[in-house]
């Protein structure tokens, strides 16, 4: 029988491959037509449609590809099978591949953290659901950082939240308490299904439900309507979005692989100070990075570690003894100060809320046994720029959707939500949209306001 040829074979590859597109597209619209500058009318649900089409094929260069399994269980479902659709678009698979570049420094610790407690390394994924890997990633609810935790769950880890610091966007913090968390999940369930949804909806609320049903199948929880829609939905996508990046070279797309060993992440040293230091003063007085200081300091508002308690300060490898030095010779002029002269109608309670500070680091500072204070009286102010009177904010406790951003031409919701740093749907539900409508060049969509 004649041998056929390389080009034979793909050529009949292509034929075939092109008859499966055609086929499909007839039984449902195209899922990727992002690119495309139509108006859609069609206003979005909490509820997703959910059709069996074939998953996309990769390029044929990369169909060679191995092809891995994560290491956590991937059912045939169809909500899976959703999520895989949504996200092999092109437009997602670039979403994707921007996520995974800002989650490059910090994923070598995350991975090692994982390792260290024997979970599945898989879950390196599960911040691109909760925040883009963003540390500085904040939801409506006022869930904050990387893995997005509560204000009222995070006393169990020891992470603080206060006027100098918010320990939920330091990544060594809170992925140590996320791993923590994900395993003494597992640990109640002995199921990562389970597991999973007790991370989103929280433990208490899963072990009601199922109670409730009298079964503990996640899946027969979510068929059958017993979960809150985002719990329902929040599994489904997190193991679609593992198994394709996992495979991101089998579906080409392009992200960084974390050094195991050398990463920045993994190397670095840690002293305990119990002192206000501005970081940009201590990067000068020792020849360190003050780019390297703020990339491992990341939990604090202004640069500048508080002055009522304790703080662990992350510094580069093999810097930790010249740094200890020099804090102990140069404590306080380590800190910049302002002094302010009070003046009538004065009180503490608005010097606090002028310089974004507490009043009771202004009482420690000062040596004020009360909040009583009298016009003329000097008060000594942290300063936290070169202005004496700068006036200080913390980051707001909310996410609100108050700027606008006119639609460009190649714009979809995947590079706009990337753009915000926000997550793709909730981009969608604030502008009654579904997640794949395409937009109209010209047009006007809410979108968080980047300071």
């Amino acid at each position: 029988m004649r041998k056929l040829s390389l080009c034979s074979l793909i050529f009949l590859y292509s034929v075939c491959f092109t008859a499966a597109i055609d086929t499909a597209s007839n039984i449902l619209p195209a899922v990727d037509n992002a690119a495309q500058e139509v108006i859609i009318e069609e206003k979005s649900s909490l509820e997703i449609p959910v059709e069996k089409v074939p998953i996309p094929a990769p390029p044929l260069e990369e169909a060679v590809q191995e092809f891995k399994v994560i290491d956590i269980e991937v059912i045939d479902h169809d909500l899976i099978e959703y999520y895989k659709r949504q996200y092999l678009t092109d437009s997602a698979k670039k979403w994707l591949s921007g996520v995974m570049k800002a989650a490059a420094p910090y994923r070598a610790f995350v991975i090692k953290e994982l390792q260290a407690h024997g979970l599945p390394l898989c879950l390196q994924y599960l911040p691109v659901i909760e925040s883009n890997y963003k540390l500085t990633a904040l939801s409506k609810s006022g869930a904050a950082g990387m893995w997005q935790f509560m204000k009222n769950s995070i006393a169990p880890f020891n992470i603080r939240v206060n006027d100098w610091m918010d320990e939920r966007r330091d990544p060594w913090l809170s992925t140590t308490a996320a791993v923590r968390k994900l395993k003494e999940n597992y640990t109640f369930f002995d199921d990562w299904y389970l597991a999973l949804a007790s991370y989103n909806a929280g433990l208490g609320a899963i072990s009601r439900t199922i109670k409730s049903a009298g079964k503990s199948d996640y899946w027969y929880l979510a068929d059958k309507g017993l979960l809150k829609n985002e719990t329902r939905h929040y599994v489904p996508k997190f193991l679609a979005i593992a198994e394709i990046l996992e495979n991101h070279d089998y579906y080409g797309i392009e992200f960084p692989d974390p050094d195991l060993e050398h990463d920045d992440s993994v190397q670095f040293d840690e002293i305990v100070i119990n002192q206000a230091i501005a970081l940009d003063l201590l990067a000068e007085k020792t020849s360190l990075s003050s780019k390297l200081l703020a990339f491992y300091n990341p939990a604090l508002y202004y640069g500048i570690t508080p002055i009522e308690s304790s703080y662990r300060l992350r510094l580069p490898k093999g810097t930790a003894v010249k740094a200890a030095a020099v804090i102990k010779t140069d404590s306080f002029s380590l800190m910049r100060y302002s002094m302010y002269t009070v003046k009538s109608g004065d009180t503490l309670y608005a010097l606090s809320l002028h310089y974004g500070i507490g009043v009771s680091t202004i009482q420690k500072i000062n040596n004020l046994s009360s909040t009583k204070i009298i016009i003329g009286q000097k008060i000594l102010i942290p300063s936290f720029s070169e202005t004496p009177e700068y006036q200080g904010n913390k980051p707001d406790e909310t996410l609100r959707f108050d700027g606008s951003y006119i639609v460009q031409k190649s714009d979809t919701l995947w590079s706009i939500a990337l753009a915000y740093d926000v997550q793709v749907e909730q981009l969608a539900q604030e502008n009654n949209m579904t997640i794949n409508d395409v937009l109209r060049i010209g047009s006007n969509l809410k979108v968080p306001i980047i300071d």
